[in-house]
């Protein structure tokens, strides 16, 4: 059997989720928080020590009661239409130093982007942000639940990740909340109303940021409230757990949450065997000293890594290999043809790997990256593609040049930094152009007028190609526009990355530049998710 490394299955702010194996044989998915650097500085700075679901044993035991008691809830809230992953056990990972949760693995997919056959399931999006995700929302905070509204998705963009669809044995679909558990605390909503409206009312109430909190009394209340219409669909038994999972999620005097700074500072690094017992007594009393042995410790890092990059030799190496393939990119029309159509088989199989593209999709889209004026103009993109880190990295370093020189302020360096790819795609289509001219084919205008506007201009070649309706080429043009547009907001710092709001909102704005065009005969072939 692999390894758990080789059977990693996803990655957030909180945790790497691994697929895994019961005895039975049944699929599980193991979260283990281990939490991305970001959001590790993020928790140190606001609460001076790392995720408490990675070292504080009484979270991991709250986070696995929040969700059978929302597990129960949601038979009342929204029946069939959204459930909870069934939690299998919660457990301390000796391996990692850290807590591990084990669900069940669930066999679905993320709502669908758009792309050039996706017209029949654009609306999940919509169904998961309007149907489920805003109810919910609601329903949270009428129970108390103030903490898991912004997991899903009260002001976090983000946490439209947080679903995902699956199919039924019956062939119905319906939402499965997968992650509760939060990465970061609840303080950067997207929507500043709600800032100041409820998350910083919250930190000002409790004294600190929210964080999957739950208010116990208002559960109760709740529950008592509604135990009539918790009794037509939870049976007796079912009532007791949920009443007593309501009394566990009461915090106990051992809560991270009651501890001082100090003290979650030092028994995170116990827990994780960072420091000893010996340490922890005698630093409680001497916080200079403690933090003076943490800064000291973060500096040496800094130093340490700062020295393996300079003494690499794999980096040496990398530059090796690139010079060789930077000659043949600059020389070979054969090698930039090759490079340019690997480039978008890349984005291809991507999509296909995140099970937005069927097998037959992802293999439709491929044949025609080979195929006559198609395979030109996917040329022209991926050599545009290519060569833009080179030109953000030669337009930054004269950028700070000239600011240092004070030649050029902030407002001069943005336009700059601007311009330098608008520049870039007009000298190249200028040439092309000219080229075109002598060969008597086919002159590239749209992409030339295209590529005067910055962002936008990079989807210059694509847009040439579907202006001109080239056979076979359709396809492949109107993805490249949806997946620059979906990279564009995976990029957003903060709120955006793989499947969350704002990258469904920016890739569907490539419907402005793809759907004048004549749709494309849907592919009816059965999606197995």
């Amino acid at each position: 059997m692999s390894s758990l490394k080789d059977r990693k299955i996803g990655a957030g702010r909180s945790a790497t989720v691994y697929l895994d194996y019961l005895p039975d044989g049944r699929a599980t998915a193991r979260k283990i928080f281990v939490g991305s650097t970001l959001a590790g500085l993020v928790h140190n700075v606001i609460f001076g020590a790392n995720n408490p679901y990675i070292w504080h044993r009484g979270s991991i035991a709250e986070a696995a009661c929040r969700r059978r008691v929302l597990s129960k809830l949601m038979k009342l809230w929204l029946p069939g239409k959204l459930r909870i992953a069934e939690i299998i056990s919660v457990s301390w990972n000796e391996d990692f130093r850290a807590n591990e949760i084990t669900m069940e693995f669930i066999d679905g997919r993320a709502p669908s982007l758009h792309h050039p056959f996706s017209s029949a399931k654009e609306g999940e999006i919509k169904d998961l942000v309007e149907n489920v995700m805003k109810p919910l929302q609601g329903l949270l905070l009428d129970a108390g639940f103030d903490g898991l509204a912004w997991q899903a998705g009260y002001g976090n963009p983000v946490a439209t990740s947080n679903f995902l669809l699956e199919t039924t044995d019956t062939g119905e679909t319906r939402w499965v909340w997968v992650d509760l558990e939060s990465g970061v605390p609840a303080l950067f909503p997207a929507n500043p109303i709600l800032l100041f409206t409820f998350y910083l009312q919250r930190t000002l109430a409790n004294g600190r940021p929210l964080y999957d909190d739950v208010d116990v009394p208002r559960l109760r209340d709740y529950v008592a409230r509604h135990q009539q219409e918790l009794g037509s669909v939870l049976n007796a038994e079912e009532l007791a757990e949920l009443a007593g999972d309501v009394e566990e999620l009461l915090p106990d005097a051992t809560d991270w949450r009651f501890m001082s700074r100090l003290q979650r500072s030092l028994q995170s690094r116990l827990a994780r065997s960072r420091i000893s017992e010996e340490e922890v007594a005698y630093y409680k009393t001497r916080p200079v000293r403690w933090y003076s042995r943490l800064a000291k410790q973060g500096l040496g890092k800094v130093a340490t890594k700062v020295g393996e990059l300079l003494r690499d030799s794999k980096l040496v190496k990398q530059l090796t290999h690139i010079v060789p393939k930077v000659r043949a990119f600059l020389l070979l029309p054969s090698y930039r043809s090759q490079l340019s159509r690997l480039l978008v088989a890349r984005g291809i199989e991507d999509w296909h790997k995140r099970r937005q593209l069927n097998d037959r999709e992802a293999d439709l889209l491929k044949h025609e990256i080979e195929t006559g004026e198609t395979s030109l103009y996917i040329t022209d993109f991926g050599i545009l593609m290519a060569a833009k880190p080179f030109v953000k990295v030669i337009t930054l370093a004269i950028l700070f040049t000239l600011g240092a020189l004070d030649v050029i302020g902030i407002l001069g360096g943005v336009i700059g930094y601007l311009s330098a790819g608008v520049i870039v795609r007009t000298t190249y289509t200028t040439c092309r152009i000219i080229a075109s001219t002598g060969r008597k084919a086919h002159r590239p205008w749209l992409a030339l007028i295209v590529g005067f506007f910055p962002v936008v201009g990079n989807a210059a070649y694509p847009l040439q190609l579907l202006y001109e309706g080239t056979r076979g080429g359709n396809a492949v043009a109107k993805f490249i526009i949806y997946d620059l547009m979906a990279r564009l907001g995976r990029a957003v710092p903060i709120w955006g990355g793989p499947d969350t709001l704002v990258e469904h909102k920016l890739n569907s704005l490539g419907d402005l530049l793809v759907r004048k065009r004549a749709p494309l005969p849907e592919l009816h072939e059965k999606q197995v998710f």
